[in-house]
């Protein structure tokens, strides 16, 4: 994507070729360079106004027509009247913001560090974002846990939604078995007692409160589980604040590999067009190995990423990573 710098410098150049040809009588390279200064300029003024809306959500009144919603929920969370709906996205994925994505909040622990609990601690993250966290330590399997319940949550947060454990369990990939229903319920308890403060440097998206709320529930159908979101979750999905992701490929990669699965996460906020430092990656993903470790364990990260189709391209070079997206994000 152009640059506003690099078009304002392309705009003075033209300007200075603008002067040279009316010196000179060049009267049709005089016309060209006012045609090519125009379309700069409409480019300019197209970025300016996107960079007014990024991270912004939009509020619309209840009698907006659904042609409107819908062009607005591609590109941001709406709120409607007194109801609030995360983006759209393509059947099969599953959206996150990149806040998130970029950061440690779902970690990569060791076994000493991963019951840790923590209060108001300061999470790294990236974008003019500062993070507290309070909790137990979120892993990568609560991560896909989190995605998966924004997904049935999507068109209407702060509903009750209610799903079988069974159905819960299989749009994990997972079978209805005793240790995966622990695990699930440990997952679901660990997201509802974790309490996050998210704030932006301009304060145009923020979070104070807890992940989700949960009531296990036994009926003559077997185990449900309610689940419910905060409105507030809306506040994150602004524009350019969110990527989205293919459940079946994270689901494939399986959660415990969970430096692929954050790998995966943390390059779908990107575009691929620049190569990212690997003491970038080792400072957001909040490891707490030594970094030839890490080198070592990224190079098998990118590896997973690449079989299972949630990257096209993934390899580390002497202290980079070229990579490439396996499809175009919904946001950057």
């Amino acid at each position: 994507m152009t640059t506003l710098t690099s078009l304002r410098t392309k705009i003075k150049s033209n300007e200075k070729l603008i002067d040279d040809c009316r010196q000179y009588n060049d009267w049709d390279g005089y016309e060209r360079a006012c045609g090519k200064q125009q379309n700069l300029r409409n480019q300019q003024a197209a970025i300016e106004e996107s960079l007014k809306e990024r991270g912004t959500i939009g509020r619309l009144g209840s009698d907006e027509n659904l042609k409107t919603l819908q062009k607005r929920r591609k590109r941001s969370a709406i709120i409607l009247g007194d109801r609030a709906q995360l983006p759209l996205t393509a059947q099969g994925n599953v959206l996150f913001p990149n806040v998130f994505l970029r950061s440690a909040v779902f970690g990569i622990w060791s076994p000493n560090r991963s019951e840790q609990t923590l209060c108001c601690e300061l999470i790294t993250c990236e974008g003019g974002f500062s993070i507290k966290f309070s909790g137990q330590r979120l892993w990568q399997k609560d991560f896909l846990l989190m995605a998966v319940v924004l997904r049935m949550a999507s068109d209407d947060l702060g509903k009750l939604v209610t799903i079988s454990v069974r159905q819960l369990l299989k749009m994990l990939g997972l079978d209805d078995g005793g240790s995966n229903y622990a695990s699930l319920v440990d997952s679901l308890r660990r997201l509802h007692m974790a309490s996050i403060l998210i704030q932006h440097k301009e304060n145009e998206a923020s979070f104070d409160g807890r992940l989700l709320d949960y009531k296990l529930i036994e009926t003559k159908h077997g185990r449900m589980v309610e689940l419910s979101v905060d409105v507030q979750w809306a506040e994150l999905f602004g524009v350019a604040r969110w990527s989205a992701l293919e459940l079946d490929k994270l689901v494939n990669l399986g959660s415990k590999k969970e430096l692929a699965m954050w790998l995966a996460g943390y390059l779908t906020t990107h575009d691929g067009k620049k190569s990212i430092s690997l003491e970038r990656l080792y400072s957001s993903s909040g490891v707490n190995t030594e970094r030839r470790f890490f080198r070592r364990s990224l190079k098998a990260a990118l590896e997973d990423c690449v079989s299972t189709g949630l990257l096209l391209e993934g390899r580390l070079t002497d202290d980079e990573v070229v990579f490439c997206p396996a499809r175009k994000r919904r946001s950057t």
